[in-house]
């Protein structure tokens, strides 16, 4: 994969944010020369070949670097990993959605997982097991004995000092009774929860394949099946064969990194009492994956070794800002529910984008070609129970409404046409009744009941009705709120935007492509307005949907004089967002007789905002380590174990504000660089 340099700098400070120096060094080296062997990176990073192939180890422990080994010569040769440098921007917002989405533990074996890279899971589990429990023994002022138990883990002694989890000893020798945020952890906990993000695809297992770059590892399958054929590959039925062998291969591939995966899932499915979502203790739901048996499953297998796959972090990222950007047209509740329609989605979902040398296995290639289709049920038992599907929706009378067009199922997904999607029907699309035509409308307003949003008499929450005294006096029924619901993806699917697709008899998907290609014009439009006004941007989408276009013909179709039209093309073409063609009509090549078509090159002016968003994190990144530099007096007294969450106890008036200044700055500085990353995400990993 070619980068930018100010990409592959900004891949390089990411990586010396997190794992150090000699980690970056390395990756800069092979960012910049591109393959290359130990011998070479001694040589380009002024290293010995010992400080060389530590510095491989830790990189390709973290997946930043792949290898290639040549049978025949024995020499192996390294190719940096760009793109999973620059995910290590968003290990905030992985932590955040996970937090959210599966619970606390969760995140805290994700946050351990970007920190240890790949590795087993029995030696995971000892591991997390001693570092949170000796992290909650400390904050209950059991300080003196950290260095105890380090001391213990050096000289070989692996028992775990925190078993009796009945109670804590304090700092001045009392012990107390622990409540439930300072319960020790128990291995059973950690193996549930990792066998949870397994099956749902957070956490992938790792095989000798994944060490090498997608386009190596089809090479090698591709060297393995010649041997096959002997005679070498010449005409079409040597070739149909030839190409069949390698897809088998390859699919062979894929089914063997998701052998675990696929346990999980099978396990989850077989036990009834696993396929409701059970409550986390944050509020949120799980998804169902894996229940009390993955846990089972994992200890079996305490050999497997596993890491964080960030193909699928990127989908619930994905699922995040549509979430947002559906609730700023269709409100908070629809949007509700169509968060519970992208989970059920996501269950099937496991990478926002596929190219040629993606390694799928035969489930994610049909999802591919045939798309991801949920029912009805399936999104309702996905909904959040906190949900209230009787409100954020209007009450029309039956003359008002077309039951036949709201209806519409539509088999293929929408197109572009310039910033909005096309809303005819194409054709093979049908028009049928309503699932729920037949239903009694004729109590659908009772008094009380919610208009647009509005209480009227009565509070309705989690389907529950209560009168004035707030006394309870029923329940919706099941089928009821399954049919409230439905009028909220049917919301969606009208919507201009259309959210959603109705592509069956009482079956739903999202059309992710034409969604996130809305998106990016939504950004792009608003970058356009911000720089150049409304004139530029009512330039921008004349040429956007019309295509090339002569300056003459412009300024009749954009309604504005000729001379205003010149001047703002030519500030949008300085700076990249336009471009234009001229065609001499003779050999003179005079400018009287020559014509100036302009139009919109979208890939080229997506590739310069995104060297451009580049080289604004770069900056805001060296800019926080001049920061720190300014501040490392204070710094390394906040860095004290002693200091560290008690800093306005510990220090003195001006040297805590000065670190609350340099919070502030950093704090700044980030959230600039989280805002720059979500254009990144739009525009190119989305």
């Amino acid at each position: 994969m070619l980068v930018t340099k100010n990409a592959a700098e900004l891949c390089t400070l990411l990586v010396n944010e997190l794992y150090g120096q000699l980690p970056s060094r390395i990756v800069a080296a092979l960012l910049a020369r591109g393959r290359s062997q130990v011998r070479d990176l001694a040589l380009y990073t002024s290293l010995n070949p010992k400080q060389v192939r530590h510095g491989l180890s830790l990189v390709i422990q973290h997946n930043l670097v792949f290898y290639q080994t040549d049978h025949e010569t024995a020499n192996t040769t390294y190719e940096a990993n760009p793109r999973a440098a620059y995910h290590l921007v968003r290990v905030g917002k992985i932590l955040d959605v996970i937090n959210r989405k599966y619970g606390l533990m969760a995140k805290n074996i994700v946050n351990d997982l970007l920190m240890l890279g790949h590795v087993e899971i029995a030696e995971f589990v000892r591991y997390h097991k001693l570092k949170h429990n000796r992290k909650k023994a400390t904050i209950n002022g059991e300080q003196n004995h950290e260095y105890e138990h380090e001391h213990d883990l050096e000289n070989g002694d692996t028992g775990d000092p925190f078993d009796d989890d009945s109670h804590y000893v304090n700092g001045n020798g009392t012990t107390h009774k622990t409540g439930e945020d300072t319960k020790p952890i128990q291995a059973d906990e950690i193996f549930d929860t990792m066998a949870q993000l397994i099956a749902a695809g957070v956490v992938e297992t790792v095989s000798t394949t994944m060490f090498q770059s997608p386009q190596d590892l089809k090479a090698s399958v591709e060297q393995e099946c010649m041997k096959e054929f002997p005679n070498g590959i010449r005409g079409a039925k040597v070739t149909a064969e030839f190409d069949t062998m390698v897809k088998s291969q390859i699919k062979a591939i894929g089914a063997e990194r998701s052998t675990t995966k696929r346990k999980l899932q099978e396990s989850a499915l077989y036990e009834p009492s696993n396929i409701k979502r059970r409550k986390l203790a944050n509020g949120a739901m799980s998804n169902g994956f894996a229940g009390d048996s993955g846990g089972s499953i994992l200890r079996d297998e305490p050999n497997t070794v596993v890491r964080l796959n960030f193909d699928k972090c990127l989908v619930e990222l994905r699922n995040q800002k549509l979430i947002e950007h559906a609730e700023d047209f269709v409100g908070e509740t629809t949007a509700q529910v169509f968060a519970a329609l992208l989970a059920s989605l996501c269950r099937k979902v496991y990478r926002c984008q596929y190219d040629q040398h993606t390694i799928m296995t035969e489930e994610e290639e049909e999802t591919y070609f045939t798309g991801v289709r949920v029912t009805t049920e399936e999104i309702f038992e996905h909904l959040c129970p906190g949900v209230d599907v009787s409100t954020g929706i209007g009450t029309a009378s039956e003359d008002d409404i077309d039951i036949r067009f709201s209806e519409k199922i539509r088999k293929y997904p929408p197109q572009i046409k310039g910033s909005h999607l096309q809303g005819t029907l194409d054709e093979g699309d049908e028009i049928i009744g309503s699932d729920d035509e037949d239903y009694d409308h004729s109590g659908e307003r009772p008094s009380g009941a919610h208009v647009n949003g509005h209480h009227h008499g009565s509070v309705t929450q989690n389907g529950v009705s209560y009168n004035g005294n707030h006394t309870r006096e029923g329940q919706l029924s099941r089928t009821e709120q399954i049919r409230q619901m439905r009028q909220h993806l049917l919301i969606l699917a009208e919507a201009k935007q259309q959210f959603v697709r109705h592509c069956g008899q009482n079956e739903w998907t999202v059309d992710f492509g034409p969604l996130v290609q809305q998106l990016r014009y939504v950004e792009l439009d608003t970058m356009i307005e911000d720089s150049f006004g409304r004139q530029g941007l009512r330039l921008t989408r004349i040429l956007r949907e019309k295509g090339k276009l002569d300056d003459k013909t412009l300024p009749a179709m954009a309604l504005m004089r000729k001379p205003d039209v010149h001047v703002k093309m030519a500030e949008m073409e300085m700076a990249g967002f336009l471009e234009v063609q001229e065609v001499p009509r003779d050999n003179n090549r005079a400018a009287n007789r020559t014509m100036f078509f302009w139009f919109f090159d979208e890939a080229r002016t997506l590739k310069r905002v995104l060297d451009n968003a580049y080289k604004s994190m770069v900056r805001c990144l060296e800019r926080l380590e001049v920061e720190r530099y300014k501040k490392k007096n204070v710094l390394s007294v906040t860095d004290r174990r002693d200091v560290q969450g008690k800093e306005e106890e510990m220090l003195r008036g001006d040297v805590y504000n000065e670190y609350l200044d340099f919070l502030d700055i950093e704090k700044r500085l980030l959230s600039q660089v989280s805002k720059l990353d979500d254009l990144v995400s739009i525009f190119q990993d989305f």
